[in-house]
């Protein structure tokens, strides 16, 4: 999945898309109940009121055993990621790992239910999930920026 603009050089990701803006297909059901739930918690942590009513991107990520993902900044002011497995263990790795230059300064397991919102310049990825994972780890992500 690309973010909302057209560049071609952009890797690819593991995302999978729920809203397509510039294809005016938008899977509401998909996204924006949980939106409308945690948009108020995200106006409450960050202090602000001057979010968008709606993200500029919305996709679910999932991770397997084997699967791979690179350090990076997202193309928003922010990111937020909801963990939807609804367990997790922390042996089963897919934690996210958030950098300064080359150390890991947090790192997030993800335990359903839970939430992580961070400036999404912040150099990220996320971890290897072990093959002892019963299931993928997934991750429904918003994108968006201040008014």
């Amino acid at each position: 999945m690309q973010s909302v603009d057209d560049d071609n050089t952009e890797v690819q990701t593991w995302g999978k898309p729920l809203w397509f803006p510039d294809e005016h297909i938008d899977v509401r059901l998909g996204w924006k109940p949980i939106w409308d739930i945690i948009r108020p918690q995200i106006i409450e942590k960050l202090d602000c009121t001057t979010i968008n009513l709606f993200p500029e991107v919305a996709y679910i990520n999932l991770f397997q055993h084997g699967d791979n993902s690179c350090i990076h900044t997202d193309r928003a002011d922010y990111t937020v990621i909801c963990y939807l497995n609804p367990d997790w263990n922390w042996n089963w790795g897919g934690e996210t790992f958030f950098y300064d230059e080359d150390e890991v300064i947090h790192c997030q397991l993800p335990k359903g239910g839970s939430m992580v919102i961070f400036d999404g310049r912040i150099k990220h990825r996320a971890g290897l999930v072990s093959s002892n994972a019963p299931y993928p780890r997934m991750g429904l992500t918003y994108m968006f920026n201040e008014v």
